[in-house]
C-alpha cells in the first residue's frame, strides 16, 4: 500500500493541486463566451483565435521548459510557472479590450504550459518507484481540473459575474504554490555534477512516444470541436449532442485511473495501447456510417481511445532513467505533440468542406490512429531513450545526470 512520508505527502498534494489547474483556463472561458461578446466585443475570429492558443501555448512554452528546468531546478521553475498562472489567470479578467484578454490568457496558458512538462520529471524526482500511482492520481486531476469549470462558471457568473469567475482559478493556482515553498531550500541544496539534457531528438523511442502522444492529443482536440455538428447532422437535438460531448468528456476518466497502474506493471505496454485504438477505430465507424443507431455507444468507444494519453504519460517517466531525460523526454513529447494537435480540428474541418460529409473526415483520424500504433510499438519497447542513445553511441555529451541532492530529502 502507497503510504507516504509526511515530506512526500507535502509534495503529493503539490502536485494534485498543480494538476487542477493545467486546464482551468482553456475550458472556464467557453461557457462565458456570450458574456465575454458583450463586455468586450469579442467575435468569431477571437474565438478562433482563443481556441488556437492552448495546442500553440502548451506546443512553444512547452518546447523551451526543460531548458528553464535545468537553468532554475524544477522547483524553482514550477513555482514560477504557478505564479505566472495566477497573474494571467487574476489579470485577463480585468482587460479592457479583446487584444489584451487574448494576451493575458496567453500568459495564462503558458504558465500551465510549463507545468505540464514539469509534472513527470518532478513525479519521478520524489515518487521514483511509484510512477504508476501517482501519474494515475494527477492525471485525474488533470481532468477534473478539465471538467470543473464548465460546469461552476456560469453559476458563479451569475451570481458575482464574468470576470470574478474567471479569477477565481488564480486562487486555485494560488494555493498550488504553498506546498512547494518548503521545497525551494532544499532545491537550493542541489549539486549538479554535470548539467545537461538527453538528447532526445535523435531517439527512435523518444520519437515514437511523441507520434503516440501527438496523434492521441489530435484526435481529442478534434472530437471535442466537431462531435457535436457530427451528431447534429444526424439528427439529434442540440440539447443531445452537448450531453454526449459531455459523455465523450468523461468516459476516459475512470480509464485514466487504471490505465497508469497497469501500464507501469507491464514490461511492454504495446497490447494496452492496441486495445484503445481498436475502441478509437470502432467508435469513429459507428459515428460515420451509423451514427444515430447508437449514438451513446460509438461516443463511449471514441472516449475511450483517449486512454493512451494517460499510457503516454506515463511512458515518460517508464522510458527514461534519469530526471534530466524525463524532463527533455516531456519537453518534446509534449512541445512537439500539442503543436501537431492543434492541426487536427482544422484539417477535420476542411475536409468535411471539401466532401460535404463526415465520412472523410473521421477516415482521417482513424489514419492518425494507425500513426499512434506505428509510434507505440517504438515508445513500449523496454528499455531507456538514455540506454538507447548510449547503445547506438548517440549520448555524447549531452546525456543528462540525476543531480545530488546535498540539502533535504524527500
Amino acid at each position: 500500500m502507497f503510504a507516504p512520508r509526511r515530506p512526500q505527502l507535502l509534495v503529493l498534494v503539490g502536485i494534485v493541486l498543480v494538476a487542477l489547474t493545467l486546464r482551468s483556463a482553456a475550458t472556464a472561458v467557453s461557457p462565458l463566451l456570450e458574456q465575454l461578446r458583450a463586455d468586450l466585443d469579442i467575435g468569431t475570429t477571437a474565438v478562433g483565435v482563443l481556441g488556437l492558443l492552448a495546442p500553440a501555448c502548451f506546443a512553444g512554452v512547452g518546447a523551451l521548459t526543460p531548458a528553464l528546468g535545468r537553468r532554475l531546478g524544477l522547483e524553482r521553475a514550477l513555482v514560477l510557472s504557478l505564479f505566472v498562472t495566477v497573474v494571467g489567470s487574476l489579470t485577463r479578467p480585468l482587460a479592457p479590450s479583446t487584444t489584451a484578454f487574448l494576451l493575458l490568457s496567453a500568459v495564462t496558458l503558458s504558465g500551465m504550459a510549463a507545468g505540464n512538462v514539469l509534472l513527470p520529471p518532478l513525479v519521478k524526482r520524489y515518487f521514483p518507484g511509484r510512477i504508476g500511482p501517482v501519474t494515475s492520481l494527477y492525471v485525474v486531476m488533470i481532468a477534473a481540473g478539465a471538467a470543473l469549470p464548465p460546469y461552476l462558471a456560469v453559476p458563479v457568473a451569475d451570481s458575482f459575474g464574468w470576470r470574478l469567475s474567471l479569477a477565481s482559478w488564480g486562487l486555485v493556482a494560488l494555493v498550488a504554490v504553498l506546498p512547494w515553498l518548503p521545497r525551494l531550500p532544499a532545491a537550493s541544496g542541489v549539486v549538479v555534477i554535470a548539467q545537461g539534457r538527453v538528447a532526445v531528438l535523435r531517439s527512435r523511442r523518444a520519437w515514437g512516444l511523441t507520434v503516440m502522444f501527438g496523434m492521441t492529443a489530435l484526435n481529442v482536440y478534434a472530437l471535442f470541436v466537431w462531435l457535436p455538428p457530427i451528431l447534429i447532422d444526424a439528427g439529434l437535438s442540440v440539447d443531445r449532442a452537448g450531453a454526449l460531448l459531455g459523455l465523450y468528456a468523461g468516459t476516459g476518466i475512470p480509464a485514466s485511473i487504471v490505465v497508469p497502474l497497469i501500464a507501469a506493471r507491464m514490461r511492454n505496454p504495446f497490447p494496452l495501447v492496441v486495445l484503445f485504438t481498436a475502441f478509437f477505430g470502432i467508435g469513429y465507424a459507428g459515428l460515420a456510417f451509423a451514427p444515430a443507431a447508437h449514438p451513446a455507444l460509438w461516443v463511449v468507444l471514441a472516449g475511450l481511445g483517449p486512454s493512451t494519453f494517460p499510457i503516454s504519460i506515463t511512458m515518460i517517466n517508464l522510458r527514461t532513467t534519469t530526471e534530466s531525460g524525463s524532463a527533455s523526454l516531456s519537453g518534446m513529447v509534449q512541445g512537439i505533440g500539442y503543436a501537431v494537435a492543434g492541426v487536427g480540428p482544422l484539417a477535420f474541418g476542411l475536409l468535411h468542406d471539401a466532401t460535404d460529409a463526415w465520412t472523410a473526415s473521421l477516415g482521417l483520424l482513424s489514419g492518425t490512429v494507425g500513426l499512434m500504433l506505428v509510434g507505440a510499438w517504438f515508445a513500449c519497447r523496454p528499455g531507456t531513450v538514455e540506454q538507447e542513445l548510449t547503445d547506438r553511441g548517440l549520448a555524447g555529451d549531452d546525456h543528462g545526470v540525476a543531480p545530488v541532492l546535498t540539502g533535504q530529502t524527500p
